[in-house]
């Protein structure tokens, strides 16, 4: 790539027509990062038009449309109009990723990098960026259901009969992943392996807290952050993305379900979507599950392990604050889940800025303990059983599917309660901040 002298990185950073190629590429390679990573579709404008404004690309120039799998920017002034666009096809969530994005482009600001500079360290990040090892995620997915199993009120052996049903789920999908299976197939086949083991132990050892296990030993599939993200992208008016996103999801889930159907086609007990899970009494088991749920799972979206302690904490908070509300104060299940995940997020949201990073790569992963997905992966259960169900079994299979919806709203909602309600400050904040870093590009230009 050229190199510039300082005059000419200056009037390459502030001019916007020139390179307006290469920064149109970089623009589409922060969108395609975030995009596959994980990041609602605010976000991602959010950081594409932050970089624009550091390569000097005025914003009313722009026009950004975001889709789930494309990424389309227009560049147009007067005469002037040049489209480019990028596909989107690989989606693992990433919260390592989300945070070094935002971080590079605050540090292009401070360091006044030059537009080569900046294109390189942008296109080093999906090198550097540090993954967990799957080894390390089979087990992080093991220790997450088995949490859930616990703050389910399961004991001791039912959080240990789920870690390896868990684990033989995970081992399944793998292998069906790298052997080249569909992805929906490789997941209907990691619950049907995760079921069918989880129904022997039912079936050998006379234990009713086993149920839970029957219950638990898939929600590692349960794809939350794009169920979170799909109701984000909704309520901001990012109708397509967030309808495409709700349908993946579906499809995730219902692959799932229909795993773990085939795998208890022959059983007598489909009755397992009947168990309560709902709290009556607060323990501290629940406190031991929310932990371990959250900050397992916030593995599989490989966050910074640093941060993992907290993310813990943040999904105890929310996941009592939803119990007590239940437990001593009458509360509904989505009404208590909104104001456990609102209180947890305004909390971490505080927090991320003395642990210098983003917020939703605390937020997001917290929220995921209060499972969003549980309740309509029961509902889809009930319908592939709906011939079997009495005038009760249909009232409760309604009553899961409007319950679970109101829950996922409720939680998103609550993710981006910080948002909603100080968005103008941020934003100031924001600004403020470009401007003063922008003030300060020519200062040691003399030296």
């Amino acid at each position: 790539m050229k190199q510039f002298t300082l005059a000419e990185k200056n009037e390459v950073l502030e001019n916007p027509f020139i390179h307006i190629h290469r920064k149109l590429d970089v623009l589409l390679t922060i969108g395609k990062l975030l995009m596959e990573c994980g990041a609602d579709t605010t976000r991602i404008t959010s950081e594409m038009l932050k970089s624009a404004t550091f390569m000097g690309i005025p914003h009313e120039y722009l026009n950004i449309h975001i889709s789930y799998t494309t990424i389309m920017i227009n560049f147009h002034h007067k005469e002037c109009s040049i489209t480019v666009f990028i596909k989107t096809p690989i989606h693992i969530p990433n919260m390592a990723m989300i945070n070094a994005v935002s971080k590079l482009t605050w540090r292009a600001f401070e360091r006044h990098y030059s537009l080569t500079t900046y294109e390189t360290q942008i296109s080093k990040l999906q090198h550097v960026i540090k993954v967990y090892p799957n080894w390390l995620k089979g087990i992080a997915c093991a220790l997450g259901s088995a949490g859930l199993a616990y703050l389910f009120s399961g004991d001791i052996i039912a959080l240990l009969v789920t870690i390896i049903c868990s684990l033989c789920g995970y081992f399944t999908r793998t292998v069906s992943q790298r052997l080249g299976f569909n992805e929906y197939m490789g997941i209907a086949l990691g619950a049907f392996t995760a079921m069918l083991s989880a129904y022997a132990f039912y079936l050998h050892i006379e234990l009713g807290s086993l149920l839970y296990v029957l219950v638990c030993c898939t929600l590692f599939m349960i794809p939350g952050v794009p169920l979170i993200n799909s109701v984000i992208d909704t309520i901001n008016n990012h109708i397509l993305s967030g309808i495409t996103r709700a349908i993946r999801t579906l499809l995730i889930v219902g692959s799932m379900t229909l795993g773990m159907a085939m795998a208890l086609y022959f059983s007598p007990v489909p009755s397992f979507s009947f168990i309560d899970i709902k709290p009556h009494v607060f323990t501290i088991e629940q406190i031991i599950g929310s932990f371990m749920a959250s900050a397992s799972f916030a593995v599989l979206f490989n966050v910074p392990s640093r941060l993992l302690i907290y993310i813990g904490i943040g999904g105890v908070l929310c996941v009592s604050v939803r119990n007590l509300l239940i437990v001593h104060y009458g509360f509904s299940l989505p009404g208590a889940t909104f104001v456990g995940a609102a209180v947890m997020s305004i909390i971490l949201v505080k927090l991320s800025t003395w642990l210098r990073t983003s917020g939703p790569v605390l937020v997001v992963p917290s929220a995921i303990a209060l499972m969003p997905g549980i309740l309509l992966y029961r509902f889809i259960f009930d319908i592939l059983h709906i011939n079997s169900l009495d005038e009760s079994g249909l009232l409760y299979m309604a009553q899961n599917g409007i319950s679970g919806v109101l829950c996922i709203i409720g939680i998103a909602i609550g993710v981006a309660i910080p948002n909603v309600v100080a968005q103008k400050y941020l934003n100031q904040q924001k600004e403020l901040r470009i401007q003063q870093l922008m003030s300060t590009r020519h200062i040691m230009d003399g030296q």
